[in-house]
């Protein structure tokens, strides 16, 4: 009875196991395929010599029991069942033999026929409208290998997905799943010819085999587009070579398996599976630049007189050559079909780099910069004589593709506690908004750029900024919430580039942006001006034809915008650091010399004189060193703005026209006219002592807000660390008065407020001989005291009549300095 019973219940199960197997999906059924023969392998290997063989044949025959239900009435269905039972016919007959090599190649065709088998079936399930048997077989496939740069494509999924739902048609569904699919298989191909070569090299016999027989399954797989390009000989003849690929896995030698390797690569140079729309191409086109331009920079910064300094900075420039290669590759077919000549020698300069990176990074040799930058300078002259015209104009999609990469990296390593290598990465992906979408959206949206940098570095959107986070070395999960956030401010700012703007919005744009920038220097201008009077007054002229100049310059550099600027583009926050340090050193000039009233109240006297006698060296020949000094005064504070403006505008130009944003400079023009004038009468109308005070005012609140904002410029390019404090600064602070929550930002803040009072207590001392205080006198007394000095003038007149002009003129001065001063 209990023998009955046993059997009656290994029945049942044998029963309920029946179904369970027939109802695996075909990925779990190919993945257990897979799997038995790898036992098989291992069995061959690790074995006894009399039990290998027995070991290995039951592990080949479970992968065929394996191949039941519906992964077996698939692949038969599309006519690849024959390959399959082949395929383990091959592995049964080497696991008997106990011949390691020929099983290998017998798993390779295994896996390569399945693959095609299951590209075929989710393909015809796609195209008649069946996303459910299509999902179920798209799980078994293979990938594009994830680099920096890529990420493994899922289109196909996507495109499964949203025919389920009903948002895409099955003929939009099926391009989506093949394109998708041959890639991956294109992509995997070279790959393992890469792999097969590699093993060649190394003597690993087995693995060389096995890759040469999936290299040449994949191709199988491609092969009817093969056909479509290139015709039924064309087809012909690869076939053939990837079947002698196969044959010399096995049994070639190196040097006949090397030569196979080489036929395997000439049939499918230039050949493209899934060839790219034109949107596609112009987008990887300047993916492949951008890669192409950061190479020799990364290399710069971690070289030094023929040594290795930074190898992070040598990685850096290996990845970056990586995806350069990558593009490349993509984009290859159609180069030659540009030029063939000219992409072969593009080719040749991008390999050279990849030598000189390689190189320093193993140490063999590190080449001057001089070298890597010629390599870059050929390898762009000639994809720029290849490139169509439409490849050439910005496409910031390329930038928001990167920069997603990128902030992925950072959270892996992140996630990874890689705390270094997730800052450097937010650098990166800050450097790729930067040199990319930033310069358009600042024109178009910028208020999208302020959420970008605020999410970015300290905060925004109610959600901390990512430099901070990382800083603190905080959970993952908060660092993944910001990142979505920034996530949305990314995908604003691509609809607004993508969207395009109006007539009326360029010309709005362009006419704030004038006015800003303008309404800057007016105010600069006015602030100094209004301290030059009596004798100091005629330098105003000087301020003035400076100005004039910068204006001119400005026009100029709008000219040249596409070339010089576009070539400054590179240094991004380096260059702007560097011209805020020269603001500020300017404008603490500016302050020295306006707190220090010994150089323009008491000694304006003798500061009198002194130009009286440099008029006289003009008049010989010779421009004074003060007159240039306010001409360069005049033209630095005009010029500073109208750099920027000029950036600006050309972003706005190149989306719009020149005409449109024409009209908007000519509106913006008027206002800051307008502003001009109101605010220079005004100057004259105020009283003297008031005027000093709002001057002083307003050049210390600019010093303070150009600090702050040089500062947070300058922890962007790493010149300066990052030290956040635990503080809820709106980012608006940042943007109007430079206010960032880090410890150096504050510090430099404070110190420039305090280098003001300084600057002023200072100059009330030396006013004051002694330190002390004038005695105060009635308006009377002040009178009879200036009538005094007059007298004395007049009295040093008649003893000295050639100074007696002089006297008097100095007199008129003071008093009407008195009296101003007074009011």
């Amino acid at each position: 009875m209990p023998r009955a019973a046993a059997i009656v219940a290994g029945l049942a199960l044998a029963l309920l196991a029946a179904p369970a197997a027939a109802a695996a999906p075909p990925w779990q059924s190919a993945e257990r395929m897979q799997s038995a023969l790898f036992d098989a392998q291992t069995a061959l290997l690790l074995e006894a010599p009399d039990t290998a063989a027995g070991a290995a044949g039951r592990r080949v025959r479970a992968a065929a029991k394996a191949f039941r239900g519906e992964l077996a009435a698939g692949i038969r269905s599309v006519g690849t069942g024959t390959d399959v039972r082949a395929a383990l016919r091959n592995a049964s007959d080497a696991a008997r033999a106990r011949e390691q090599v020929a099983l290998a190649a017998a798993r390779g065709r295994l896996r390569a026929a399945l693959l095609r088998g299951s590209y075929t079936v989710t393909l015809a399930a796609v195209r008649r409208g069946d996303p459910a048997t299509a999902g179920r077989w798209l799980l078994l496939r293979e990938f594009r290998k994830a680099t920096r740069f890529t990420r493994p494509g899922v289109d196909a999924t996507n495109a499964v997905r949203e025919l389920r739902r009903g948002r895409l048609s099955r003929t939009r569904s099926a391009l989506a799943v093949k394109k998708d699919l041959l890639d991956a298989y294109q992509s995997r191909l070279v790959d393992e010819l890469e792999e097969a070569a590699a093993a060649n090299g190394k003597g690993f016999r087995s693995r060389r085999a096995e890759a040469s027989a999936l290299a040449s399954g994949y191709f199988e797989i491609l092969a009817g587009e093969y056909r479509r390009q290139r015709g039924a000989a064309a087809l012909a003849r690869a076939r053939t070579a990837f079947a002698g690929l196969e044959r010399s896995g096995v049994k070639g030698g190196r040097s006949a398996y090397a030569r196979a390797v080489d036929s395997a690569r000439g049939v499918l140079d230039g050949f493209t599976a899934a060839p790219f729309t034109p949107a596609e191409q112009a987008r990887r086109a300047q993916q492949l630049v951008r890669f192409l331009d950061l190479v020799p920079i990364e290399y710069d910064h971690g070289t030094d007189d023929g040594k290795v300094t930074i190898p992070f900075e040598i990685q850096e420039a290996i990845a970056f050559r990586d995806g350069a290669e990558a593009a490349f590759g993509d984009l290859e077919a159609a180069l030659a079909e540009r030029g063939r000549r000219r992409a072969a020698a593009a080719e040749s300069a991008i390999e050279r780099l990849e030598r000189y990176v390689e190189d320093a990074g193993s140490r063999r040799r590190v080449v001057g910069q001089d070298e890597v930058e010629d390599a870059h300078e050929r390898a762009a002259e000639l994809l720029d004589q290849l490139f169509p015209e439409e490849w050439k104009e910005s496409d910031s999609q390329s930038d928001f593709d990167l920069i997603d990469l990128t902030l992925d990296r950072m959270e892996a390593a992140a996630a990874a506690g890689e705390w270094r290598q997730a800052e450097q990465a937010r650098l990166e992906a800050y450097a790729f908004f930067e040199f990319g979408p930033e310069l358009s959206l600042r024109s178009l949206a910028p208020a999208v750029v302020a959420r970008v940098e605020g999410l970015v570095w300290f905060g925004a959107d109610g959600e901390e900024g990512l430099a901070k986070l990382i800083a603190q070395e905080r959970p993952a999960r908060e660092l993944r919430e910001s990142r979505l956030a920034l996530d949305e401010a990314l995908r604003d700012g691509a609809g607004a580039l993508g969207e395009g703007a109006g007539s009326a919005t360029v010309v709005t744009n362009a006419a704030v942006i004038v006015f800003r920038e303008g309404l800057e220097a007016v105010l600069i201008l006015a602030a100094v001006m209004a301290s030059l009077i009596g004798a100091a007054r005629t330098q105003r002229r000087p301020m003035l034809i400076g100005a004039g100049l910068a204006l001119v310059a400005s026009a100029i550099t709008f000219v040249l915008a596409q070339t010089v600027v576009t070539s400054l583009a590179r240094y991004g926050e380096k260059l702007e650091a560097i011209v805020g340090l020269i603001a500020i050193a300017v404008l603490l000039l500016v302050l020295n010399w306006f707190f220090h009233r010994v150089y323009w109240t008491e000694h304006i006297s003798r500061f009198h004189k002194r130009r009286k006698r440099l008029l006289g060296l003009a008049g010989g020949g010779l421009v004074s060193a003060q007159v240039l000094g306010f001409v360069l005064l005049g033209f630095s504070t005009v010029y500073r703005e109208g750099f920027e403006t000029v950036l600006f505008l050309q972003a706005l130009e190149l989306n719009s026209g020149l005409l449109v944003v024409l009209e908007g400079v000519a509106l913006g023009g008027i206002a800051v006219g307008a502003v001009a004038v109101a605010t220079f009468v005004l100057e004259r109308r105020l009283p003297y002592k008031r005027m000093l005070i709002v001057t002083g005012v307003l050049l210390t609140a600019v010093l303070v807000i150009m600090v702050g904002k040089t500062a947070r410029t300058l922890q962007g390019v790493g010149w300066l660390p990052i030290t956040p404090i635990d503080a809820d600064i709106p980012y608006w602070a940042g943007i109007w008065l430079g206010v960032f929550p880090t410890v150096e930002t504050i510090v430099a803040q404070v110190a420039a407020a305090g280098f003001v009072v300084g600057s002023y207590l200072l100059a009330e001392r030396l006013r004051r001989p002694g330190g002390g205080r004038e005695p105060r006198v009635a308006n009377g007394g002040l009178r009879r005291s200036s009538a005094a000095r007059a007298a004395s003038d007049v009295a040093v007149g008649a003893a000295r009549p050639a100074a007696y002009g002089e006297a008097r003129s100095d007199a008129r001065e003071r008093r009407e300095r008195e009296r101003r001063y007074a009011g």
